[in-house]
Protein backbone atom coordinates (compact mmCIF):
# COMPACT_ATOMS: atom_id res chain seq x y z
CA UNK A 1 0.00 0.00 0.00
CA UNK A 2 2.88 2.36 0.73
CA UNK A 3 4.18 2.20 -2.85
CA UNK A 4 0.70 2.88 -4.20
CA UNK A 5 0.48 5.92 -1.93
CA UNK A 6 3.79 7.20 -3.24
CA UNK A 7 2.68 6.77 -6.81
CA UNK A 8 -0.70 8.44 -6.43
CA UNK A 9 -0.08 11.14 -3.85
CA UNK A 10 3.56 11.84 -3.06
CA UNK A 11 4.80 11.63 -6.67
CA UNK A 12 3.22 14.99 -7.41
CA UNK A 13 4.72 16.52 -4.28
CA UNK A 14 8.18 15.17 -5.06
CA UNK A 15 7.94 16.44 -8.63
CA UNK A 16 6.97 19.99 -7.72
CA UNK A 17 9.96 20.41 -5.41
CA UNK A 18 12.41 19.73 -8.26
CA UNK A 19 12.05 22.47 -10.90
CA UNK A 20 14.66 20.95 -13.26
CA UNK A 21 12.59 17.80 -13.84
CA UNK A 22 10.10 18.02 -16.69
CA UNK A 23 8.71 14.46 -16.57
CA UNK A 24 9.53 11.05 -15.16
CA UNK A 25 8.79 7.36 -15.28
CA UNK A 26 9.04 5.47 -12.00
CA UNK A 27 8.49 1.71 -11.79
CA UNK A 28 8.26 -0.27 -8.58
CA UNK A 29 9.34 -3.91 -8.89
CA UNK A 30 8.07 -6.88 -6.92
CA UNK A 31 11.36 -7.12 -5.01
CA UNK A 32 10.99 -3.57 -3.60
CA UNK A 33 13.30 -1.89 -6.05
CA UNK A 34 12.59 1.27 -8.01
CA UNK A 35 13.79 2.04 -11.52
CA UNK A 36 13.02 4.64 -14.11
CA UNK A 37 14.11 7.84 -15.76
CA UNK A 38 13.85 11.58 -15.23
CA UNK A 39 13.55 13.94 -18.20
CA UNK A 40 15.09 17.32 -17.52
CA UNK A 41 13.90 20.62 -18.91
CA UNK A 42 16.86 20.66 -21.32
CA UNK A 43 15.45 17.49 -22.96
CA UNK A 44 18.04 15.03 -21.62
CA UNK A 45 17.21 11.89 -19.63
CA UNK A 46 18.78 10.57 -16.47
CA UNK A 47 18.17 6.88 -15.77
CA UNK A 48 18.15 5.54 -12.22
CA UNK A 49 17.82 2.45 -10.07
CA UNK A 50 17.19 2.18 -6.31
CA UNK A 51 17.92 -1.15 -4.61
CA UNK A 52 15.76 -2.48 -1.80
CA UNK A 53 18.50 -1.53 0.68
CA UNK A 54 18.38 2.14 -0.33
CA UNK A 55 21.47 2.25 -2.52
CA UNK A 56 20.89 4.13 -5.76
CA UNK A 57 22.69 4.95 -8.97
CA UNK A 58 22.15 7.25 -11.94
CA UNK A 59 23.53 7.16 -15.47
CA UNK A 60 23.01 8.39 -19.01
CA UNK A 61 23.60 12.11 -18.59
CA UNK A 62 26.35 14.65 -18.01
CA UNK A 63 27.85 15.00 -14.55
CA UNK A 64 26.20 18.41 -14.09
CA UNK A 65 22.77 17.03 -15.01
CA UNK A 66 23.23 14.00 -12.75
CA UNK A 67 23.84 16.43 -9.89
CA UNK A 68 20.53 18.19 -10.64
CA UNK A 69 18.55 15.02 -9.93
CA UNK A 70 20.28 14.04 -6.67
CA UNK A 71 17.67 15.84 -4.49
CA UNK A 72 14.91 13.80 -6.17
CA UNK A 73 16.80 10.57 -5.54
CA UNK A 74 17.39 11.40 -1.88
CA UNK A 75 13.73 12.25 -1.38
CA UNK A 76 12.65 9.02 -3.07
CA UNK A 77 14.91 6.90 -0.86
CA UNK A 78 13.81 8.74 2.28
CA UNK A 79 10.19 8.04 1.43
CA UNK A 80 10.90 4.35 0.79
CA UNK A 81 12.22 3.97 4.32
CA UNK A 82 9.84 6.28 6.18
CA UNK A 83 7.00 4.97 8.30
CA UNK A 84 4.54 7.71 7.34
Amino acid sequence: MKLYYLYTTKQTNIMTTHPNIKSKEVTFTKDNQVKGWLKLKDGTKTFFNVDNNGEWEQWGNTRDNLCLTVPFMIQLVEFMFSND
